[in-house]
């Protein structure tokens, strides 16, 4: 899932400049191994910094201020949106445009500190406002920042050498990720089967289906939306966007009584109130309207990870079929399928990846009796075409 990104090149070539020129003739070029270490430790712990942050902002903007209320009016919901609306604008035109689109997944770019700010800033902004990305490309950008600096430090002068250790601490800031739900015990979705439900591996086809088209609807629609803005953030744009995704969470609270956050922000930390659900026809609203509300987030010109939101959708479209197959899957086994088939609709990936995912996100929310279904959504999800990638390059959307 990881790529390279645009700025990889650039910024080594730039880190490796101001070393040689601060570097005196007799110090020889170091090991790149110290600096890559120094990257992926620190990245871990300032990244698990920044994903609190994110978190402590997004719970106290979309939990704590509504849960004063009886419902979220809607003057709040649409001001909150359309204020992270012109922040962004105002960001990315002003402080920095160095991020890149949600549409393009989760790029390595070895951004320098000036660059990191517009991006991180643009991406708080997005998040806190309850715009439906998640937080995985701050991390990422956490750590891309940090690995470029550890190379510095250690006087990695390689454009290579650099581009790894960037590298490595991307991967220490995306860790920070799964530290609290490993610790936990939260990826966990409950009480799973403890046999191979053998006879009715027909399903996680239906679930994965379900999940996988959401996440390609919402991917085309973006990519649509995103060739009107690919010169740069588009106002217009960005306020459409945020009053589409009020809109979409305010029909929600309206037909089914549930709280706005179940379409506003990425919502993976609802994942497991999922189960709580028992209406098929709220759980159906809720796919809709969030999917709607991703599509205009991804393409829009916000900045954010697209994963977390996919694995929401994706988690939603196994719960329903769940609720409306009788006999069908336990909840948490067709959630487990949903969201393994989202998070493979959302990434370009080669096939032994994708059944390594499978297998291994399978077991980690489930058991080992969960595999061979999410090896069936891994397969069905990559099979399907990714048509919102042959519009236009990601990596040039806004």
């Amino acid at each position: 899932m990881l790529a390279r990104g645009a700025y990889t090149n650039r910024s080594a070539a730039w880190l490796a400049k101001e070393v040689t020129a601060s570097r005196p003739a007799s110090v020889t070029r170091q090991r790149p191994l110290p600096a890559m270490l120094i990257a992926g430790v620190v990245s871990l712990v300032v990244g698990y910094a920044v994903l609190e942050l994110v978190n402590v902002g997004i719970g106290f903007v979309w939990e704590t201020i509504p849960g004063t209320w009886a419902q979220t009016p809607a003057w709040y919901v649409i001001g909150v949106l359309l204020i992270a609306a012109v922040l962004v604008y105002l960001v990315r035109r002003f402080v920095g445009d160095s991020g890149h689109s949600p549409m393009g997944g989760i790029k390595v770019s070895g951004l320098t500190p000036k660059e990191y700010l517009g991006a991180i800033l643009a991406i708080f902004a997005s998040l806190w406002g309850g715009v439906v990305l998640g937080p995985e490309v701050a991390l990422v950008a956490t750590g891309s920042v940090i690995g470029g600096i550890a190379a510095k430090w250690m006087r990695i002068t390689e454009s290579k050498m650099v581009t790894k250790v960037v590298g490595v601490g991307a991967l220490g800031g995306i860790l920070a990720l799964f530290v609290e739900p490993i610790m936990s015990g939260s990826m966990k979705l409950g009480s799973t089967p403890t046999a191979i439900e053998v006879d009715q591996l027909g399903w996680a086809v239906l679930v994965a289906l379900i999940a996988t088209l959401a996440v390609t609807i919402s991917r085309l629609v973006a990519a649509l939306i995103a060739r009107a803005s690919h010169a740069g953030p588009q106002l217009p744009i960005l306020v459409g966007a945020a009053l589409i995704i009020a809109a979409a969470a305010l029909l929600m609270q309206a037909w089914t009584g549930q709280s706005i956050i179940y379409i506003t922000t990425s919502g993976e930390d609802l994942i497991t109130d999922l189960p709580t659900l028992t209406s098929a026809s709220t759980v159906a609203a809720i796919i809709a309207l969030k999917t709607i509300a991703y599509a205009v987030s991804l393409g829009a010109g916000f900045r954010g990870g697209p994963f977390f939101p996919a694995m929401f959708v994706g988690a939603a479209s196994g719960l329903l079929i769940a609720l409306v197959i009788d006999g069908g899957p336990s909840v948490p086994a067709a959630i487990v399928v949903g969201v393994i088939a989202a998070v493979i609709a959302t990434a370009p990936m080669k096939w032994p990846i994708a059944i390594s995912l499978g297998v291994v996100l399978g077991f980690l929310m489930g058991t080992w009796s969960l595999v061979p279904a999410a090896l069936v959504g891994a397969i069905v999800a990559r099979a399907i075409p990714r048509l919102g990638d042959r519009i236009s390059p990601p990596a040039h959307y806004g």
